[in-house]
């Protein structure tokens, strides 16, 4: 039988939030680490839709996805 402290241990999650980078947009999503591709594909769609604005998978993973702690 395993802890729930166990079954926490060593899961990632990551994050991204549009209100870093845009005023008054309130898109905030986190996922488990293993789904994050997922994650970016609705980021981009977000930002388009909603903004305007173009930003490739790589460019959203790199400048606006951070890892959190589970």
């Amino acid at each position: 039988m395993t802890t729930e402290q166990q079954r926490d241990e060593g899961r990632t999650a990551v994050q991204v939030a549009c209100d870093t980078e845009v005023s008054g947009c309130v898109f905030l999503m986190r996922t488990e680490a293993d789904d994050k591709d997922r994650l970016l594909e609705i980021t981009r769609d977000h930002v388009s839709e909603q903004h305007g604005k173009e930003y490739s998978l790589e460019e959203i993973e790199e400048q606006h996805m951070t890892d959190v702690e589970v």
